[in-house]
């Protein structure tokens, strides 16, 4: 129980106590004078009727007695009035033992007032002439009692809620720096930092809030600088400083990651031959510029793709790593590229090649180092034969379908609900699984296409969000139907970007609570690369647990943990399929894991194939794994 709620109920327990204390006082005070009042009068009553009476008994006129009785008992309250005549031995008696009044049998029944009588004998002289007897009737005491203390219960109620509002009113003033410090303490317990509480007046708390506000800066500093640090690893082994993309390592790594993942994609090779002239006749400082320059324009004309890599591999060359699998448009790619370098050039030389570029598709059971050979095959082709671009297609995955059979086999299968569903769980290296990753594949005849080989043409053609609505729906039935089961689904770049799709969501989420609340989206790390989005408010908003997928492919993302918040981050498999290599550096993958520890976040290795991967990863403070050691199971 909160501390609100205690300092709430106690004082209104107090109250009550209070205001039952004085009520039964005063209940007791008005039924003893009540009671008091009802024995005076009905002795005076007794006296005055005594009085008038002697008279009337001295000549024993019984009727001038009765008419005297009459008048007394019809203007008074009583229950029984006799009179008793000592000579005529005779008797006058009125009764009334009903008395109709407003109040409850049961406050009746509590016997409050005793019976109340007084006998008085009648003398004239030495002479007894009559024996008078009254009984006061209760009921009015009764109602007397009923009446007031009614009235007085009911203002006491009036100001008892009166109370009770100030009370509830006033603590939620005096202890609102307190819930704030209650709420700042379980920000800084989730490894939210940074937000301070305004200093209250009460001289206690404000030490207390002043002491919260400087660790949670100094928490946040302490991260920053952790991020900054692991940054710093990363730039270390993975950055070019002249050009501001990745160097070859990083190159080569996120080559591996795609072929593993069987992403329909080419590697493009781009030769600035210009280079070497700028700097025999303006010196370093003049390449170095133009270095700059042409990674910047190379980096604009990737960003038309949701995924790529750009990498600066030698002091003249480019690498582009981009899912597009078709010749055609890379040899516009290339030609485009050649084209905006051949734009910076100052004072060109008609008929010369400031550029040339090479490009090799992905083929079935490439490996990294045949892709960058024949990628560099394509180069000195272009540069020997003055072709500009040259593209070597070879034979590529599923290359017998063109974009728009794609386009056409997706959106049937969506339409008719044809998609296959498989799961991968993400094991937690205590034994527990964390969730099942859902895949989703397509099937033809005896083909079959995993989500790798057609998410380009999703992408290309617009039909992310369809998509990605879909799946979800698909997954919260297989949550609904086994209430053990947890999904994660990963989001296309269009649906990211897509305000109907968030709104729609919303909806889905909402009709599928119980379910939703098992659910995580899996977001890639390239929608964060570039400034914050509205994204982030969308999955702010919802009641939807979500991870960064490909976490490390882009520079700079560390720095923007503290401020998405996500539950998990996936760690990109370039990082983790050289651990087991004998000059592998586990500096920045141990950094990581700091970093996202400290926000709170689960970290989880991908793509682990086998057990010697698996017991290194563990030593590296890894939360959670998925990968090949896990197997793959159907949800169809």
């Amino acid at each position: 129980m909160t501390l609100y709620r205690q300092l709430l109920i106690t004082m209104l327990f107090l109250f009550t106590v209070l205001f039952l204390t004085a009520y039964f006082a005063l209940f007791n005070s008005t039924r003893d004078y009540l009671a008091e009042q009802q024995y005076t009068n009905v002795v005076n009553t007794a006296t005055s009727l005594g009085l008038a009476l002697t008279p009337y008994l001295e000549t024993s006129d019984k009727v001038g007695a009765e008419s005297v009785i009459n008048a007394v008992f019809d203007g008074g309250f009583y229950r029984r009035v006799r009179l008793d005549l000592l000579a005529a031995d005779d008797h006058i008696l009125r009764e009334n033992l009903n008395y109709p009044l407003s109040v409850p049998e049961w406050f009746v029944g509590l016997g409050l007032f005793k019976t109340v009588s007084y006998e008085a004998v009648l003398t004239s002289g030495w002479l007894q002439l009559g024996k008078l007897y009254i009984e006061g009737h209760p009921n009015q005491a009764y109602h007397e009692l009923w009446n007031g203390m009614s009235r007085l219960a009911s203002w006491f109620l009036f100001f008892f809620v009166i109370a009770w509002i100030s009370l509830i009113i006033s603590l939620r003033y005096l202890l609102k720096p307190l819930f704030m410090i209650r709420y700042q303490a379980k920000e800084i317990e989730r490894h939210h930092f940074g937000k301070t509480i305004p200093l209250p007046p009460t001289r206690e708390l404000r030490d207390v809030v002043s002491a919260i506000n400087n660790m949670s800066a100094k928490l946040e500093v302490q991260f920053n600088d952790q991020a900054k640090e692991v940054e710093r690893l990363r730039q270390k082994a993975f950055f070019d400083e002249t050009s501001g993309l990745g160097n070859r390592s990083y190159f080569v790594s996120q080559v591996s990651s795609w072929i593993t993942e069987g992403i329909r994609s080419a590697v493009i090779l781009v030769s600035v031959d210009i280079l070497d002239k700028i700097y025999q006749e303006e010196g370093f400082s003049s390449r170095d510029d133009m270095v700059r320059v042409i990674a910047e324009r190379l980096r604009k004309i990737c960003h038309r793709y949701h995924e790529f890599a750009l990498s600066r591999i030698s002091a003249k060359e480019y690498a582009l790593l981009l899912p597009e699998n078709d010749g055609d448009n890379l040899k516009i790619l290339g030609n485009e590229i050649n084209q905006t370098i051949s734009e910076l050039v100052v004072n060109p030389v008609e008929g010369d090649d400031f550029s040339v570029v090479g490009a090799s598709i992905l083929y079935e059971g490439a490996t990294v180092s045949n892709l960058l050979a024949s990628a560099d095959n394509a180069l000195n082709k272009a540069r020997m034969e003055s072709l500009g671009t040259v593209v070597v297609e070879q034979q590529a995955l599923s290359s017998e379908l063109g974009r728009l059979a794609w386009k056409k086999m997706l959106e049937d299968d969506i339409r008719n609900d044809q998609l296959l569903f498989s799961s991968q769980s993400v094991q937690i290296f205590n034994g527990s699984t964390y969730h099942r990753e859902l895949f989703t594949a397509i099937k033809r005849d005896d083909s079959h296409f995993n989500a790798g080989e057609f998410i380009n043409i999703i992408e290309q053609f617009n039909l992310g969000a369809e998509f990605d609505k879909h799946i979800i729906d698909k997954a919260l039935e297989k949550l609904e139907e086994d209430i053990s089961l947890k999904l994660a689904v990963n989001l296309t770049q269009q649906s990211c970007h897509s305000e109907i799709f968030w709104h729609q969501l919303s909806f889905t989420l909402a009709k599928h609570s119980s379910a939703a609340e098992r659910l995580f989206l899996e977001i890639p790390e390239s929608i964060f690369a570039h400034g914050k989005l509205p994204l982030e408010d969308h999955l702010a908003k919802l009641n939807v647990k979500w991870g960064i997928d490909h976490f490390g492919r882009h520079f700079d993302i560390l720095g923007k943990l503290a401020r998405l918040r996500p539950v998990y981050v996936k760690i990109d498999h370039a990082y983790t399929n050289q651990i087991l290599e004998p000059d592998y550096d586990d500096a920045f993958l141990a950094a990581v894991c700091r970093a996202a520890h400290n926000i709170g976040a689960i970290v989880i290795a991908t793509r682990v194939e086998n057990m010697a991967q698996l017991d290194t990863l563990s030593r590296l403070h890894m939360d959670a794994y998925q990968g090949f050691v896990s197997p793959i199971e159907s949800l169809t």
